[in-house]
């Protein structure tokens, strides 16, 4: 599975690190990254990504909870009293700057792991409504079932406490 990703921090350092480490694994592709969260208003919208790493301690730290639903949210930051603010716009994971490589791929494992959870639940839903288009229905007769193909019925007829199904070529 490949995640597209972008980075937002407004510490120059942080933001090479980060690139790298998205450059250097290879289901990640770097969208973009910028040095402010009014940058990266104005590309995001119009290019969606799956992971957005983001300074916490931003000024925009608004700008969290203007995200699209389906981007997940991986907080960065030097101090760890935010990690509260990160829960609250229910991010993905929190990385404790200087972040080591291990960590960073702790968390992109979590988004790798919600985006299989994602599709699979997506999957699903799909089967489940290609079943709910299913041209038959079952009929309990002599204790068996027996399944009937709508467009073969002609006609139902109801006979008191029974009914009777009409079926072409019968």
């Amino acid at each position: 599975m490949n995640l597209r990703c972008a980075i937002v921090d407004d510490e120059p350092l942080a933001l090479g690190l980060l690139e790298s480490y998205i450059k250097k694994t290879s289901f990640l592709e770097l969208s973009g990254s910028y040095s402010s969260a009014i940058q990266a208003m104005k590309y995001l919208p119009e290019h969606p990504v799956d992971v957005l790493f983001l300074d916490i301690q931003m000024p925009e730290l608004e700008f969290s909870r203007m995200v699209p639903k389906d981007t997940r949210i991986i907080f960065t930051t030097a101090f760890d009293q935010y990690a509260l603010d990160g829960y609250r716009v229910n991010a993905l994971d929190y990385l404790l700057k200087p972040i080591s490589y291990s960590d960073f791929m702790e968390a992109i494992n979590k988004a790798v792991g919600w985006f299989e959870l994602q599709q699979k639940a997506v999957k699903q839903n799909s089967e489940t409504a290609d079943d709910n288009k299913k041209n038959y229905i079952y009929v309990k007769s002599d204790y068996k079932l027996i399944q009937i193909e709508l467009n073969k019925i002609l006609y139902i007829e109801g006979l008191k406490d029974y009914i009777k199904i009409h079926l072409e070529g019968e």
